[in-house]
């Protein structure tokens, strides 16, 4: 491989502003792709991902058995999953810009460091697991306690994954919590700035995403501080 990038992997649970955070990136010149996906009315400034790479990433995880409500994988299954799609992941990372957006990086992001020259640098977005599942269930339309369980699955899976790849890899990572990045635009957006190594202009934040304001859950707080913690490493 002839390619250091991506030098960035911005992931985190769906719904909790890495739409926001890559436009970030992209308005400051760290390209997050070729061929983005467009804007739609759930996202109307777009979502700022390589479309190849969330394909790929949906398709290992397909391939590994994770999709409906309470499935998951181990980390075997997933790097054995990755494997019929090398080609593919090989292709992207010798193209690679030197950012991918995609929330699916928490499960898939240790099958992409075996085709990646070098390590990149992680951005994980981080929302209270309650918000999510607030902002998930209206997405979609949906009501009860099994949605809202299914999004806390989903959510403590992603993030407890999330965190054993950083620590077996001892890849450097960066928090963006939703809750600043909505409250206070300009803090959040000074503190990452410092972590990608590039001024990144706040204006393009919008201060209306946040519709639901929820502390995290009490059996989720301490993952959420893990999670939380990892800017202060």
């Amino acid at each position: 491989m002839t390619s250091a990038n991506p030098q960035f992997l911005i992931c985190g649970s769906g719904r909790s502003g890495t739409s926001a955070v890559a436009q970030l990136l992209h308005n400051a010149g760290i390209a997050v792709g070729h061929n983005l996906v467009e804007g739609d009315e759930h996202n109307a400034e777009g979502y700022f991902e390589e479309r190849n790479i969330i394909e790929v990433n949906q398709a290992i995880l397909h391939a590994a058995g994770i999709g409906p409500p309470f499935t998951g994988a181990s980390r075997a299954q997933l790097l054995d999953a990755a494997q019929q799609y090398a080609d593919y992941m090989l292709d992207a990372a010798a193209r690679a810009t030197p950012a991918w957006k995609d929330p699916r990086f928490c499960w898939t992001l240790e099958s992409w460091l075996g085709f990646l020259e070098g390590r990149p640098k992680i951005i994980v977005c981080l929302r209270s697991p309650a918000e999510v599942a607030a902002s998930t269930m209206a997405y979609f339309g949906q009501v009860g306690d099994d949605p809202k369980l299914a999004a806390y699955h989903v959510w403590k899976s992603q993030y407890e994954r999330l965190l054993e790849v950083l620590n077996d890899y001892a890849l450097d990572a960066f928090t963006v919590e939703f809750s600043q990045l909505q409250s206070d635009p300009s803090t959040a957006t000074t503190a990452l700035s410092a972590f990608v190594g590039k001024k990144l202009d706040p204006s393009s934040v919008r201060a209306d995403l946040r519709h639901h304001v929820v502390e995290p859950p009490e059996e989720l707080r301490g993952l959420y501080a893990q999670v939380r913690a990892l800017s202060t490493h």
